[in-house]
């Protein structure tokens, strides 16, 4: 065991780290315990009473995250920046009708109890089940609490052990009614707020605020942080964090009018947090109609105050939107299940039979779809895909992300918690349009040796990427919801674009600049998919090359015979379908079927540029009459 001297050593070391780069806290952290592990030298780091500075919470709070149900629990109960605050007992089989005042009564005469007892209840009920924590001012009345372990309540035994040791990064480590745990919260804490711990944050994505909880907790009395969100229950429940939290305000708009509403108040924030997807209250609420398990209205929006209703969109969409959306945004390539998804649709619809409750609509769409391979509700990717294309939610985050970029100080981060391919798909194609010079690039490496080169410019912003995280078996262990989750952290800086180098250097080896260089690719963000389905952006390109077909038949003026000329028309039709391809393989679909009237307008069209051909040269009529 160490000794008051090594402790010393110890701490000094760890407070010299800390003045230059706090995450070195962690590695030096690493290095103790690997010299010895055992139980005296984690007790040793968790004895708060040998400090109360700030890097040594940071470093208890750290090995809490990090040992987890490994390190020996005292019942100690630490917010997320590693304060200790109490010592909290853990109860279970509490009967239904328990409320947090008879709670409070039943244990207050163990000793000083810290806040209000937290209880666990149905969020549609509001009945207790089963559980709750209470935590004490001091570790006598814990000891005294543990020994009513047993003790009978409304006919049943309770159960009363210690507090967890691993801190959720919620006080308490129990989920309010409408709230969930949310997920990477450690991570997104380490990466975003780091040892800023008085800098502007903001949080993209409300909804219960779980995220924000937990920054707030991470955070000094200086700090300020601002939230956005479009759901009035969200707006609800950030008021009330509002009205009891000075350092923090609610804002109910789209996140992607952050620069316009931030901007107004000097806002410049150290880092901003996008947590994507719908969050697990909205999910569980049937009046909202996103589970196609549950029974409610076919409803899929997050502000119920605008827009239409699912039930009333898919009244009057056209057959071919409708299968864009669902293969598109249902992360599918089975375009046959889309396209008959959305023919069991719209012959629902035309016999006035269109269901407008989720669980009947759920019914239609797994009888349309058949047998599913994964193991989940065959229409959970159909009501995934309507519910995405109502809130413009690929839209929003491209707006959103960009926003965030332009608020950023230097060294601002932008952190994103995906949950799905699209969505990881959508952060990376943002970050190609912004990413800044690696040194370790080739085609800089290459540009640095040109004789007379001139530098990409200096003064622009761009990015960089850290490594994605995703979450540790321990927090997988409490909280299954949490297994696709992946958080993206992009950081602010003052590097050349990779953009603007591309096209200094491609004009140097004489290519053609980059067309996708600060755009999104098609492939993940749908837009690319409407050349597939017929939507006018595809007639546009689709009118672009019916166009280069008509410059080749008018340059065959020039050429000077009719096996020439015929070879010309072949490579434009084959030009044409190379394109109509490429477009399709862009956006990751296959091209449905033409529709006949399409086939015979192209036929009219050729026959109709043979017949111009020969009749500006007579020589090759009497040559095709004959």
């Amino acid at each position: 065991m160490y000794t008051d001297e090594s402790s010393e050593s110890a701490e000094t070391r760890l407070q010299q780290i800390s003045r230059n780069n706090l995450p070195r806290v962690c590695d030096s952290l690493g290095e103790l315990i690997c010299r010895d592990s055992s139980e005296e030298v984690l007790v040793f780091f968790l004895d708060s009473s040998r400090s109360q500075s700030s890097t040594w919470r940071f470093a208890t709070s750290f090995l809490r995250a990090t040992f987890g149900a490994s390190m020996p629990s005292d019942g100690a109960a630490y917010s997320a920046s590693g304060a200790l605050e109490g010592y909290e007992i853990f109860i279970k089989y509490l009967p239904p009708d328990t409320t947090e005042a008879s709670l409070l009564e039943l244990f207050q005469e163990a000793g000083e109890i810290v806040g209000p007892p937290r209880l666990m209840t149905d969020s549609h009920t509001g009945k207790c089940k089963g559980v709750g924590w209470i935590t004490f001012a001091t570790p006598a009345g814990l000891a005294k609490a543990l020994t009513w372990d047993g003790y009978k309540v409304g006919g049943r035994s309770l159960s009363v052990q210690r507090g967890k040791a691993v801190h959720t990064g919620l006080r308490p480590s129990v989920q309010a009614p409408g709230t969930h745990t949310p997920a990477l919260l450690q991570e997104v804490v380490a990466k975003l707020v780091g040892s800023e711990r008085s800098g502007t944050f903001v949080d993209a994505t409300f909804g219960r605020g779980g995220h924000t909880r937990g920054l707030l907790e991470a955070l000094t009395p200086n700090a300020r942080m601002h939230a956005f969100d479009m759901d009035p229950e969200a707006i609800s429940a950030g008021k009330e964090l509002e009205r009891t939290d000075s350092r923090f305000a609610i804002h109910h708009a789209p996140f992607s009018s952050m620069a316009a509403t931030l901007r107004p108040l000097g806002v410049r924030p150290t880092a901003v947090l996008f947590d994507l997807g719908i969050s697990s209250p909205q999910f569980d609420e049937a009046h909202r109609g996103f589970r196609p398990e549950a029974d409610g209205p076919l409803d899929l929006r997050f502000d119920q105050g605008k827009g239409v209703p699912a039930w009333q969109w898919l009244e009057t969409v056209e057959r071919l939107e409708l299968i864009r959306v669902l293969h598109e945004y249902g992360e599918t390539s089975d375009l046959a299940a889309a396209r008959r998804i959305a023919d069991a649709i719209c012959i629902a619809r035309a016999e006035k039979a269109l269901p407008r409750r989720t669980r009947e609509f759920a019914s239609l769409v797994a009888d349309a779809k058949g047998k599913e391979y994964q193991a989940m509700h065959p229409a959970k990717l159909t009501f995934q895909a309507l519910r995405v294309h109502l809130n413009d939610e690929f839209g929003e985050a491209r707006a959103g992300l960009r926003a965030a970029f332009d608020l950023l100080e230097d060294g601002g981060r932008i952190g994103v918690i995906t949950w799905k391919h699209s969505e990881c798909a959508l952060v990376v194609d943002f970050f190609r349009g912004l990413e800044g010079v690696r040194a370790e690039c080739p085609l800089r490496r290459w540009y640095a040796q040109q004789p007379s080169a001139a530098p990409p410019p200096t003064d622009s912003w761009s990015l960089s990427m850290d490594d994605a995280t995703r979450p540790s078996e321990r927090e997988l262990a409490t909280n299954s919801r949490s297994r696709s989750a992946v958080l993206h952290v992009l950081r602010k800086q003052r590097v050349p674009p990779l953009a603007e180098l591309e096209r200094l250097a491609y004009a140097r080896l004489g290519w053609a600049a980059p067309t996708d260089a600060g755009a999104p690719s098609t492939g993940a963000l749908g837009t690319g998919a409407d050349a597939a389905l017929g939507s006018p952006s595809s007639r546009g390109a689709a009118e672009g090359v019916k166009g280069g077909v008509k410059e080749s038949s008018s340059a065959d003026k020039s050429i000077g015979s009719e096996q020439q000329r015929k070879e010309a028309r072949k490579a434009a039709r084959k030009a044409e379908r190379a394109a109509a391809a490429a477009a399709a393989a862009a956006a990751g679909t296959a091209t449905l079927e033409e529709a006949p009237s399409e086939r015979k307008e192209k036929k009219k069209k050729r026959k109709k540029d043979d017949e111009d051909v020969s009749a500006r040269d007579p020589d090759d009529e009497k040559k095709r009459r004959k």
